[in-house]
């Protein structure tokens, strides 16, 4: 029972009212005691004092009080006074009968008031009754002291008062210490119940499974953390299987291409040799687009896990983009586009993987390429900006809608999907590109507008003077 958080926290609500009120209750009991023994003593000695200086011509005139005045006197101090002198005979009054089993003990004090030092001493009487006071003064001048005894009556009734009071505020305590143990680890428990209960289902495989303990404290804070690790996993769920969906779809076409082509020849319904011309150069095509696939999701893979080799170099930019440009001339003569190369003069010199920026610029042209208008310009400028140099491409294709923007980088992820898988698209060409840009420690960005057209802006770092 105690390993649960509701148990821990009525417990510790139960230990701490109790060890409190129970400490507190024997404090107070005995600074009563303390209080009310001292105020009789004090009462007593100042009695005393004046009661002294009444008997001292008495004594000093070689008198005995008579016992008559003794009473007298005790019943106006309210105790019981007698005079004795220091060979314990008891020279006027009477002392009280428990005296004869005291005085041994008060042999230090007795010889104290004889010396001339006023004593006092409390003696707690074995049964359950009030504690009682002796005061002793010295009789100035005289071999004798004044000794008065009095019971301090209402100390015990006072402490079990007391105690009595701690007992019911113990009880009190308790039950106020269930009731609000109950409410606040209930308001503890009860959220992370919850989130227990949502992270099960998560496991289960309900991944839209969430908590609703957000509030604005500690669990909640947990809660909302939980929540937005649910959210992740969900969309690397989702695009896992969006990914081996896609991986799927992307074989899968090609390979029932080759396979009906291959079994169209292999049956001899193929008998033209220009047919089967046609075929083969669908088959060889197909496979170029299954090796071109199976390439991209290495490259990615190898990306993700920080494992691709990257050698970056000093590049020059000028002649690089202007070798680029060779690569496409064909493309770009069968679409009649214009290739339009600005750049900067006295561009500085970038650090950079020759191999991998060529690949880079390969999936940038391509899509520029694929999504252009005839006799429409592809542009490709290089500036120098700050510590980085920027190569925009630059077309006036479509465009791409502003709400695809933020999801162009993510696998697979196609604007028009029948048009990118019809054009050999694989949709890991962007994010192949971000990455690749990212381990070169540059980094790419897009600016689109609908029916105007696309720029991809690349940044390099420089190279250091």
């Amino acid at each position: 029972m105690t390993r649960s958080i509701f148990s821990k926290i009525l417990l510790s609500h139960i230990v701490v009212i109790l060890v409190t009120t129970t400490t507190l209750g024997l404090f107070m009991s005995y600074l009563v005691r303390i209080h009310v023994v001292e105020a009789k003593r004090q009462d007593l000695l100042a009695k005393g004092d004046t009661i002294v200086r009444m008997l001292l011509p008495i004594i000093n005139s070689g008198r005995v009080p008579i016992p008559r005045f003794m009473n007298a006197i005790s019943g106006l101090v309210g105790a019981t006074v007698w005079i004795m002198d220091d060979t314990n005979f008891v020279v006027a009054g009477s002392p009280p009968e428990q005296w004869h089993h005291w005085g041994p003990d008060e042999a230090k004090e007795l010889k104290g008031v004889f010396s001339g030092t006023p004593q006092s001493w409390v003696h707690n009487n074995r049964r359950n009754t009030d504690p009682s006071i002796v005061v002793a003064l010295p009789i100035p001048s005289t071999s004798t002291a004044l000794f008065m005894y009095a019971p301090i009556f209402g100390v015990n009734q006072t402490a079990e008062a007391l105690e009595r009071l701690v007992f019911i505020s113990v009880i009190v305590g308790i039950l106020v210490a269930v009731t609000l143990g109950f409410i606040i680890s209930r308001g503890v428990t009860r959220p992370i119940a919850d989130i227990s209960r949502a992270a099960a289902r998560f496991a289960k495989g309900e991944y839209d499974s969430r908590t609703k303990a957000t509030a604005d404290d500690e669990v909640g804070s947990l809660g909302r953390t939980f929540n937005t690790m649910a959210e992740s996993l969900a969309h690397v769920e989702q695009n896992r299987r969006d990914f081996l969906a896609n991986v799927s779809h992307e074989l899968k076409t090609p390979v029932a291409t080759i396979q009906a082509l291959s079994e169209t020849i292999l049956d001899g319904m193929a008998t033209r040799p220009e047919q089967q011309q046609r075929y083969l150069s669908t088959i060889v095509n197909e496979s170029k687009r299954i090796d071109r696939l199976i390439h991209d999701l290495l490259d990615l893979s190898q990306l993700e896990a920080g494992e691709l080799s990257i050698a970056v170099e000093k590049l020059d930019l000028t002649d690089f983009l202007a070798a680029e440009k060779e690569k496409y001339v064909h493309l770009l003569e069968n679409k009649h586009l214009v290739w339009n190369l600005m750049i900067s003069s006295k561009l500085p010199t970038v650090l950079a993987d020759r191999y991998r920026l060529s690949q880079v610029m390969s999936n940038l042209i391509s899509n520029a390429i694929r999504h252009a208008p005839e006799n429409s310009p592809i542009t490709v400028k290089a500036q120098s900006n700050g510590a980085y140099v920027s190569i925009a491409v630059i077309d006036k294709g479509p465009g791409i809608p502003p709400a695809a923007l933020p999801y162009i980088w993510e696998r697979f992820y196609r604007v028009d999907k029948s048009r990118a898988r019809n054009d050999g698209g694989t949709g890991l060409g962007l994010s192949i590109t971000k990455k690749l840009m990212q381990a070169m420690h540059g980094d790419i960005s897009v600016e689109s507008k609908l029916n105007e057209g696309t720029a991809f802006i690349l940044t390099l770092p420089i190279v250091s003077a």
